[in-house]
């Protein structure tokens, strides 16, 4: 807009009597006028003459072609993820709450119970996994927040990621607040949900860190879920841990002297990860039943980066369609495609599982 307000009160004064009488050419002036009313001038005249008003609009409209500005939507960007998170607000109810009984109605109940539960010791809900869990979906949440808002919306990036990041924190520190009715406020939970937090703040804000590492979950459903998603229509997915492998991956592709060196292209599509995955906590095995084996597992190995796969595939063939799978990808893990190298287990026969 500001080049256009330019070039209108550029054409007034070029074109103003004043002006026009000035440039008048007298029997001794080594200037001549061509018959678009364009000035051939001499070296010593201002370049902005050497154009008329009708070819230096052309060129601005030429030039504003040639490199447009974005178009963005602030209002409808805030609008989606305030959508996107209704709609997980609202399956969170039905996956955890719906067919829940409050504390307060419980025999001898507490309306609010605040809880203690162990972190990652081997006898406790889901021996640890729930807590990578609510590190990755709040770490997620942000993620995806910030880009929505940056990369459609136009925000900075950081203005992106302060909003992205505390809404994920709020929203998740919502769910506790929940679960303390129902269930008991979790402080590791609450520990892990800012945990993620603050990764993605620190992923969105600094690309190195971003292009060096990645925390996945590497997912397929389990036969317990799929017998109660088929008998009992449960849909609580997120609770399906006999199903998850949660995987800290670090990218060798992130270090350039490998990547670029002759025999280094490979490096792209692999990532050392260590991983973290538990078998038997939840769901239940068997119906009615509490007591069969618990197993943690902790190991160190490699696996498919498949951003790298993704990112080659369509490099210079379809920029959205990279750009979706390269986000997807980056928090999950495509199911077995890792291979451990090095790992440590522990087991237990646990009785009554208690709380969520």
């Amino acid at each position: 807009m500001h080049r256009t307000v330019a070039a209108v009160l550029l054409i007034a004064w070029l074109g103003s009597p004043s002006r026009v009488e000035a440039q008048t050419p007298r029997a001794s002036d080594p200037t001549h006028h061509d018959r678009d009313g364009a000035t051939t001038a001499s070296v010593t005249d201002t370049p902005w003459i050497d154009l008329a008003p009708s070819r230096l609009l052309s060129e601005i409209a030429e030039r504003a072609r040639e490199s447009p500005k974005p178009r963005h939507n602030k209002v409808a960007a805030a609008l989606t993820l305030g959508g996107l998170y209704a709609g997980f607000t609202t399956w969170t109810y039905f996956a955890w709450y719906a067919n829940k009984q409050r504390n307060k109605d419980k025999p001898g109940g507490d309306s609010f119970v605040w809880g203690g539960d162990r972190l990652f010791e081997v006898n406790t809900y889901a021996g640890g996994a729930d807590k990578l869990g609510h590190g990755w979906a709040t770490l997620g949440f942000a993620r995806g927040g910030t880009e929505l808002l940056h990369q459609w919306g136009g925000y900075s990036k950081l203005t992106a990621s302060i909003i992205g990041c505390t809404l994920a924190e709020l929203l998740y520190f919502g769910v506790e607040i929940k679960d303390g009715a129902y269930y008991e406020f979790s402080f590791g939970d609450f520990g892990f949900n800012t945990a993620g937090a603050v990764l993605a703040f620190a992923m969105s804000n600094w690309p190195k860190l971003d292009e060096l590492l990645d925390f996945r979950v590497q997912y397929w459903p389990s036969k317990a879920y799929r017998d109660q998603l088929t008998n009992d229509g449960n849909v609580n997915i997120a609770e399906d841990y006999t199903g998850q492998t949660y995987l800290l991956a670090f990218h060798l592709g992130g270090i350039h002297a490998l990547r670029d060196s002759k025999y280094g292209g490979w490096s792209r599509f692999v990532d050392v990860a260590v991983g973290f995955e538990t078998r038997g906590y939840k769901p239940d095995q068997l119906e009615g039943m509490d007591d069969f084996l618990h197993t943690q597992k902790l190991f160190l190995g490699v696996t498919l980066n498949a951003q790298g796969v993704f990112d080659y595939v369509f490099d210079k063939r379809s920029k959205p369609a990279r750009k979706l799978l390269h986000g997807t990808f980056e928090m999950f893990n495509l199911p077995y495609t890792t291979l451990p190298l090095v790992d440590g287990d522990r087991s237990t026969l646990k009785i009554d599982m208690g709380g969520a």
